[in-house]
């Protein structure tokens, strides 16, 4: 049986830059430097994720794909960070155009970087026009869907992580899901199930395997443990990659290769984009 361990997070930022997106530039420079300033990095954190900022003139450009941000329900909370230094004034101020002709822009916040998010359902832009010194002026921009699903807080324990497919040239198979913590709730699992209970992936001795999230978001990296089910005089193999600068929705298992034919066990972490999280997964491979 597994049992879930809710994290009550109040969205709680890190200062360090996230990736998955492009600030916007074109500040305005400071009366006081004299000299042209960049604008700032800023993100916005909320049941997607976390996401820099865009310009608004392709706020698509915020995600991976182009995809818009799913906020889950109506009114999620969000909160905006920027890697500003402690002593920088900061004046913001959010709005949300819906795209499909039906409702009115809505004016999120003034002034506060905690906030609801757009209650039109659909799709919608959010802008912040975010002022600080010395930066200026600048604006930042995302494309999120809002779902026709109420505003209560308690549904975002439910936002489901995603799964994590392997691939071999002989077909496919969903990976067994162990410990993880995605978004806003951690998992944890007792027991793992017996081997045989398994959907088994065939794939020739030798073989790459590549892994790809479900759902087209991307990963951060990887890291686990290929061992042989029946062979004990064969060392289990041991390896990671990280790619944090580049995430990908899909990736070769490079130093993963079952060596012989033969049953094998994968074991395998992998780290979610834009601080989503992590998850344990567990696989069969029959090496042929």
């Amino acid at each position: 049986m597994s049992s879930v361990r809710i994290i009550l997070s109040s969205l709680v930022l890190s200062l360090a830059v996230p990736f998955g997106g492009t600030a916007a530039m074109g500040a305005e420079p400071s009366a006081s430097s004299g000299t042209e300033a960049t604008a700032p990095h800023v993100w916005l954190n909320g049941p997607f994720g976390t996401v820099l900022g865009a310009d608004p003139a392709a706020p698509a450009g915020a995600a991976p794909a182009g995809a818009p941000l799913d906020t889950w329900i109506r009114g999620a909370p969000l909160l905006l960070g920027t890697e500003l230094a402690s002593g920088d004034a900061l004046d913001v101020s959010v709005v949300s155009t819906p795209l499909d002709g039906h409702g009115r822009p809505e004016q999120l916040s003034v002034g506060d970087t905690e906030f609801s998010g757009p209650d039109t359902t659909g799709l919608n832009v959010i802008t912040a026009t975010v002022r600080t010194d010395p930066y200026g002026t600048s604006e930042h921009a995302w494309l999120v869907v809002v779902p026709d699903r109420e505003s209560d807080p308690g549904l975002l324990f439910d936002i489901p992580g995603p799964r994590v497919r392997l691939l071999s040239d002989a077909g496919s198979v969903d990976g067994e899901q162990g410990h993880g913590c995605y978004v806003y709730m951690c998992r944890e699992v007792g027991y793992r199930p017996p081997e045989t209970a398994l959907d088994a992936l065939p794939m020739g001795a030798g073989e790459t395997p590549s892994i790809e999230i479900d759902d087209g978001s991307a990963m951060v990296g990887w890291k686990g443990t290929l061992e042989p089910l029946h062979d004990t005089l064969i060392e289990p193999i041991l390896a990671e990659e990280t790619f944090a600068d580049a995430p990908r929705v899909t990736t070769k298992l490079t130093g993963r290769e079952p060596t012989v034919a033969g049953e094998w066990l994968l074991e395998r972490l992998v780290e979610y984009d834009r601080d989503g999280g992590w998850q344990w997964f567990l696989y069969r491979l029959i090496a042929e």
